[in-house]
């Protein structure tokens, strides 16, 4: 099982395998959420994971499918080695090509062991991407790379991996935060828009009286959605003249 970190990942990994020859092409399957086309594969799931785990060839040439999937595969689906050989010889092979946080990173490893069974694990991180490569945080990420290098137990670099992964939780929620509150700013100023300009429910769409200023707020809504709350209340005043609380 190949965990990408990515829906893009996990297409350019699956493309690459199959080309690659080493693995037959149709040996090689794609489990995912959704199609290239953002279909759902609901139907196909249940399939796919069973076929994940049953064992190709004879005594001399014995091997599974190769499953590529992203986070959505990591997690939340009993993949059941039952091989009798395959357990002898480790049980179920995971590869990881990133880091999550540690809750996910929890689910990642139970996929490799169920019931009792062996499993095993490898991470392969690509040094041009994150947490190793950061544009915004060049001297901090570079750092890292050296001190991971330097830490001879396999087990302290993903926990200092780890320890990386969750510190971008809080800057992600405090991004969240941050959203939340614009997104609420912005829901006051069309809250108190449609109050200053009322229409009946069967009035005609877009409004004849109304469709300059609808413009201008609906203008409004779509350019400023990045804006701190502060500078939304600013604006809504100067270009609509709607007083924020």
């Amino acid at each position: 099982l190949v965990i990408a970190s990515s829906a893009e990942e996990l297409g350019k990994l699956y493309a690459a395998i199959r080309a690659d020859g080493t693995v037959p092409s149709d040996e090689v399957q794609r489990f995912a959420e959704f199609d290239e086309e953002g279909r759902s594969l609901k139907d196909e799931w249940a399939t796919i994971i069973e076929d994940s785990t049953k064992r190709f060839g004879g005594v001399e040439d014995s091997r599974c499918r190769v499953t590529v999937t992203d986070r959505f595969g990591g997690r939340g689906h009993d993949f059941q080695v039952v091989d009798k050989e395959n357990n002898a010889n480790g049980g179920m092979l995971v590869i990881a090509t990133s880091i999550p946080d540690e809750r996910e990173w929890i689910q990642w490893r139970g996929r490799t062991a169920r019931q009792d069974r062996p499993g095993q694990f490898y991470v392969i991180l690509n040094k041009q991407a994150k947490p190793f490569h950061d544009p915004k945080n060049t001297k901090h990420h570079n750092r890292l790379a050296g001190r991971i290098e330097k830490l001879s137990s396999e087990d302290q670099k993903i926990e200092d991996l780890l320890d990386v992964a969750d510190e971008g939780i809080g800057d992600k929620l405090k991004a969240f935060e941050g959203e939340q509150a614009s997104g609420e700013k912005l829901n006051e100023v069309t809250e108190k828009y449609y109050t200053l300009r009322p229409r009946n429910f069967d009035d005609p769409w877009p409004s004849k009286e109304h469709n300059a200023t609808d413009k201008v707020l609906r203008t409004f809504l779509s350019e400023y959605v990045d804006r701190s709350p502060n500078e939304i209340k600013k604006l809504a005043k100067e270009q609509l003249q709607i007083e924020l609380s």
